[in-house]
């Protein structure tokens, strides 16, 4: 973790308890945080969910929460950990009653890719990094309960499903149709679109491009390579259409996300 003071920042990783044992912990401040690896069945006050990597996981201060590893691997999350006062002072400036988030998860998507890349600025010091703490507290407490779906789908179903998630986080860059990936998880097309949908919170589609901006966020930011190489690298052929799709999740252009 980083600088003490109102919010601190880092990875933190989390393994399989013995037999793969339900644990119970208790926040000791508000977290909010970004799946970069694993999976895990999340259950804390305000819901539960199956987070997969790109999930945002959200948690009160003095609230319990129980994790359930969906594998062996453990799991890898950027999070950043909020002082109450720090966010009570967000909510009064936003008019909420409460400085307390209302959801326990939100689903991969543009939302939680631009929450990354907020992460991201906060970790690296990068000069804005404060106005990115008064973002990310502000977008997280101002979530409410009506973005969340529950999940209703069989338990091999799941399994299927993060399988192919796996599968995405490290070929995201690789072209990969929709009838190769429900072939990989021995379902129709349109069925596994329909369950990939339920279990994640978007398309198979979606998942990946939103994959690739995270890569391309952390890249801009972490190296010196030039904008059309990370494009390339990240799997886009096009750099107009990476620019239009960076630009719509991150509010800015490649370039000035990297150099402000």
């Amino acid at each position: 973790m980083q600088q003490p003071g109102p919010y601190t920042v880092g990875e933190e990783v989390c393994f399989p308890s013995p037999r793969n044992r339900v644990t119970e912990k208790r926040y000791v401040q508000a977290a909010l945080g970004v799946v970069l690896s694993g999976s895990f069945d999340y259950r804390a006050q305000n819901g539960a969910a199956t987070a997969v990597p790109g999930t945002v996981i959200l948690g009160n201060g003095a609230e319990y929460f129980r994790c359930h590893p969906r594998d062996c691997v453990g799991n890898r999350r950027q999070v950043v950990h909020f002082h109450q006062d720090f966010l009570a002072e967000v909510a009064d400036g936003c008019g909420l009653l409460a400085a307390r988030f209302q959801v326990a998860t939100i689903p991969p998507g543009r939302f939680s890719a631009a929450v990354f890349g907020g992460m991201r600025r906060l970790a690296l010091r990068r000069e804005d990094h404060e106005e990115a703490a008064y973002e990310l507290a502000q977008t997280a407490l101002q979530v409410n309960r009506s973005g969340s779906a529950p999940i209703s789908v069989s338990s091999r179903n799941q399994q299927r499903v993060l399988s192919i998630v796996r599968h995405l986080e490290s070929r995201y860059h690789e072209p990969c149709s929709l009838k190769t990936l429900a072939g990989l998880a021995r379902l129709s097309p349109c069925y596994f679109l329909r369950v990939f949908r339920k279990v994640t919170g978007q398309s198979p589609a979606q998942y990946v491009m939103i994959a690739r901006l995270r890569a391309a966020a952390n890249d801009l930011l972490t190296t010196r390579a030039p904008v059309a190489e990370i494009a390339l690298k990240t799997g886009f052929n096009d750099i107009s259409h990476f620019n239009a799709s960076f630009r719509s999740v991150f509010g800015r252009s490649p370039t000035h996300w990297r150099v402000r």
